[in-house]
């Protein structure tokens, strides 16, 4: 039977939400600039008990997050939503998933997708629209190379597209229904396949 990737996509309001990032090493690093990135006023409480250069010089261009360099402890699991584990120490990041699932927090641990409830996969932002890409937790490589691929195929004028659409649908009349058939009607155009020079003088031939 082909395995098929059963993960449930869903973005998160993360600036409404508190986010316990524990290590500031190298991944850490990663996982932050993730974190700002994309919701750049998200809550973030650091642990770690080595930061590196790196983390201190992108954390200090981010008032919303906040540095305490002590070894992990677990009540700090009782004030935070969302927890990122970025240890490079298989045992205490599996102390960390256990403490977090006791108390009912999801938790990404870095490199280890056995030991995660969620992903941080590849992103793609054009203004307003944002895509998620994953492999399942099996490459990031691959998720990182899609990426670069969307990010040039995807002109940035789809923002301005965007914006357009919302002000017709907000001047569009009558039920749900008849605006849904509208405003396929008018995205339908970017889905059509352009007609090739061959395929226009064919064209032309019938008319």
């Amino acid at each position: 039977m082909k395995e098929t990737n059963n993960l449930f996509p869903v973005f998160l309001k993360l600036e409404d939400l508190r986010v316990l990032l524990i290590g500031a090493g190298n991944v850490g690093v990663e996982k932050l600039n993730a974190i700002v990135n994309n919701a750049p006023a998200t809550q973030v409480l650091v642990i770690a008990k080595e930061i590196n250069d790196e983390f201190h010089e992108l954390a200090a261009l981010h008032p919303n997050v906040h540095i305490r360099q002590t070894e992990y402890n677990a009540e700090y699991l009782n004030d935070c939503d969302i927890v990122i584990a970025a240890v490079n120490d298989i045992a205490l990041s599996t102390t960390i998933r256990n403490d977090a699932k006791v108390r009912g927090k999801l938790i990404n641990v870095a490199d280890k997708p056995y030991l995660c409830d969620f992903y941080l996969g590849s992103i793609v932002t054009k203004g307003n629209l944002k895509l998620a890409i994953s492999t399942n937790g099996k490459s990031p490589t691959m998720s990182k190379r899609l990426r670069e691929v969307f990010n040039e195929l995807l002109p940035d004028e789809l923002d301005d597209i965007i914006n357009n659409l919302q002000v017709v649908r907000n001047s569009l009349q009558g039920d749900f229904k008849n605006k849904v058939d509208e405003l396929n009607k008018i995205t339908q155009k970017l889905v059509e396949k352009p007609l090739s020079e061959a395929e226009k003088y064919e064209q032309y031939w019938f008319l």
